[in-house]
This record gives structure tokens, sequence and C-alpha cells, in this order.
């Protein structure tokens, strides 16, 4: 499978800027505030936009160390930036775009809870979290995104300090002795395999782009059977056939749907014995608007609960999960 097409993140078009993208290793309520309040009062002496999106604890340690200064910081949902990995790119740089305009500089610190999570959706929160330094590598802001390391395991870590270009220790920022560029993270993350499934309850083999209708219609009538929300089974749909597309025209010509269903969540996977991904990071930002292709991939991960995917020069495994009501 393959995508074409130009990616684009956030372009300011105010000349030379610098994007910081840090990670805050803390274990104390004095070594958050001593690092996070300088970030957040540069930012008001400078008249910039600050953005704090974190706990409820570390909002209250923050609101009543800065006082009466409080009211000029937005202090922010973290909902948005937590449903999905692609969703959360694509509002954060939607956030970052709308802040920025006129030539601030944003300063943001964020919490992020993905990190209490295991299994299939962890290792598309670090590719998050590497794809920042991309999407918004044009972008006039600072991020810091802060971890306990009471509570955050060793294995997350050590990817935070893969994703971040700079960590945050003692008061002062450093840069990452394992920070890994964000095609090579990805590339290592799409030759990983993906997690073990039992026998599939469905599967269709598909060679002709005109056999796609069936696949719409046996998608469609699956999802709505397993309980799925009418208002995504559509969106799911288009998902799986972009997919199914990418997999007929770029993948060998011929490919497999498989499904499953369990007690919360609908997985449909789609495999082909193409030549696998050239670009490691396709589909994972944004295209050109106008661009004649490279939007497949994107859609999916747009429209679906979470796309996990393994590619190798043998074949692409793209497997779609959409939340059942």
């Amino acid at each position: 499978m393959r995508t074409g097409g130009v990616l684009r993140g956030v372009d300011t078009n105010e000349g030379d800027v610098s994007f910081a993208h840090q990670a805050l290793l803390y274990r104390s309520k004095d070594e958050f505030l001593a690092c996070t309040l300088p970030l957040v009062r540069d930012g008001l002496e400078c008249g910039d936009p600050v953005r704090l999106v974190t706990t409820e604890r570390n909002t209250g340690w923050l609101r009543a160390a800065l006082g009466a200064q409080a009211r000029q910081v937005a202090f922010c949902d973290n909902s948005e930036w937590d449903a999905n990995p692609a969703g959360a790119l694509a509002a954060l740089c939607r956030t970052v775009q709308a802040a920025i305009s006129g030539g601030h500089r944003l300063r943001m610190i964020q919490e992020p809870s993905w990190t209490a999570r295991t299994g299939q959706d962890s290792r598309e929160w670090f590719r998050h979290e590497s794809l920042v330094n991309v999407a918004l590598a044009s972008a006039n802001a600072t991020f810091m995104c802060a971890y306990d390391t009471r509570i955050v395991e060793l294995d997350v870590m050590a990817n935070v300090a893969r994703t971040h270009p700079q960590l945050v220790r003692n008061g002062g920022p450093q840069a990452s002795p394992t920070y890994t560029d964000p095609g090579v993270f990805n590339a290592e993350c799409n030759r990983s395999p993906l997690p073990e499934l039992p026998p599939p309850t469905l599967w269709l083999r598909f060679r002709q782009l005109d056999q796609l209708a069936t696949l719409r219609t046996f998608v469609t009538s699956y999802a709505t059977q397993a309980g799925a929300a009418a208002g995504s089974v559509s969106k799911f749909v288009q998902a799986v056939d972009e997919v199914a597309t990418n997999a007929v025209e770029h993948g060998g010509g011929s490919a497999v749907l498989q499904v499953w269903t369990g007690p919360h969540t609908l997985v449909c996977e789609v495999s082909d014995t193409g030549a696998g991904l050239r670009d490691p990071l396709a589909g994972y930002l944004p295209p050109e608007r106008f661009a004649a292709g490279g939007h497949g991939l994107w859609l999916a991960r747009q429209f679906s609960d979470l796309v996990e995917l393994h590619s190798a020069p043998t074949g692409t495994i793209v497997r779609l999960h959409l939340t059942l009501s």
C-alpha cells in the first residue's frame, strides 16, 4: 500500500520561528511549579497566549501559585486532545494556528492522560508525540508535556525521551540524548508486528475497485448489526473504503478484509501483498489541500477511533477500530 501527496503541518508565514517540544519530568509539586511557572509568566509578560491542559491537581497548584495572574491563562479541557491520536493531532494543529495568528507565541503545558493506557493504542500515542515535531515544526510555540515520573511506567518514559527533543529536569531544558527523528521512529513502529487476534468473525477477498461497493455494503451491514451508532457507521465505512482502495491501487491489486467484534469494539483489517509504504509518515499529517492524492490514510484515521498499521516489503496491514455504543 502506498500513499502520495505533500504532507503539511502548521505554516505560520511569520519568518524564522522556533518550535520547542519539551518533556517535563517531575516528582513533586515543587519540581512541577519550578519548571512551569517561568514558562507561564514569560508568556504573560510578552502578552502571548498561555494554555494549560493538565490534571485537576496540577491546575490547583498553578492557580494558587499564579494568584490574580491565573485570570490571564486559558485553563483548557483535555477531552479534545484525548479522543484518539489522529484526532488529537488535527485538533492541536487547529488550536496552534488560531493561537499564534498575528505573530504571537503560544505557551502550552499539557499533562498527557494516555500514559495510563496499555496495549494497542499506546504505540499510536507514542507516534502522536513524535509527529508533533513534524506537524508543528514551523509553529511559533513552546509545548511542555508534563510527566509525573512517580506514576508513569519506565517503558513509557523511554519513548517520551525518544519523541521529545528536549527534557526539562532540575529546572532547565536539555537536549534529549535518545531523541529519534520522526521518520525513523515511525518506520520502526511500522515494522513492529500487530497484536495477535483470534480467528476473524468474517472475511472477504477483493481484487477490483468495482468490488468495493460490495465491501461497503458488507461493512455497513455488519457494523449496524454489531450495535455501532448510526452516525459513526457511515464515516467508518468510508475509512475502510479508503484503505481498501489504496490496497487495490497500490498494494498488489488484491487484498483481504477481516472483521472481528468484541464487547465494545468492531475491528476491520485490510491486508495486501504490495511492497509496503515508502513514506513512514504517510497519512499521519494532513496532505496539501489541493493535492491529487495522499488523502486516503489521513481520512481513515480521522474517521476511525484507532488505526494500527504494520508495513513491510511483503505487504501492509491496516487495522481500523470502531467503538460500539
